[in-house]
């Protein structure tokens, strides 16, 4: 469709170390999402992306970065895509509760639950001014449909603009060729909208 892309190796990515893996431990919301900002400023440093074109995108963990980025970094982005998104990283970290890891998930995550709750897009829809796409499996069982259900809520309760598609008896991993479809055929659509390449 004519758009550039980057993917963004944010702290805490693997492939790059144990330091660098190390360095996303507990930083949900700081410093690995500053990286993904700092991705966007160097796209427009080097003449890449039209600082007015510039929309969001990412799935899981990817989808709370977009999310929390059009809440907490002001007209950097043009819009949002939120696939199977965190939107509450405290109900996140506390819906392991019942599970043998859940001690490693709040050492990875954090144990600090009014701070989770800060750091969480759910909290700052208010601060979201620009279109957003939410698209999430019914059947997830990685992260909960109700993530993106809250955070449509959240949203309407301001009168933002936002789009949900729920997929029925859709996973985490898109693993319906029909659910893909869709998928890829809404983002298509919401990024004509509000996108448009010339």
């Amino acid at each position: 469709r004519g758009y550039a892309v980057l993917r963004m190796n944010f702290r805490g990515s693997d492939g790059y170390g144990f330091d660098f893996m190390k360095a996303g431990i507990k930083n949900w919301g700081l410093e690995m999402q500053t990286d993904v900002e700092d991705g966007a400023h160097w796209l427009i440093e080097q003449g890449i992306a039209d600082p007015a074109k510039i929309c969001i995108a990412g799935a899981s963990y990817g989808g709370y970065a977009a999310l929390m980025a059009v809440a907490t970094t002001k007209e950097l982005f043009q819009c949002a895509i939120s696939f199977a998104g965190v939107t509450d990283v405290e109900d996140l970290v506390k819906s392991h509760r019942r599970f043998r890891n859940f001690e490693l998930v709040k050492q990875q995550i954090g144990d600090d639950y009014n701070a989770l709750y800060a750091r969480s897009p759910v909290s700052k829809a208010k601060d979201i001014n620009v279109p957003v796409l939410l698209i999430h499996g019914e059947k997830d069982r990685v992260v909960d449909v109700d993530h993106s259900e809250d955070m449509f809520d959240a949203l309407q309760k301001y009168n933002k603009n936002v789009e949900f598609v729920e997929l029925e008896d859709g996973d985490h991993y898109l693993s319906d060729n029909a659910d893909r479809l869709k998928t890829f055929y809404t983002i298509d659509a919401f990024l004509k909208k509000h996108l448009p390449v010339q």
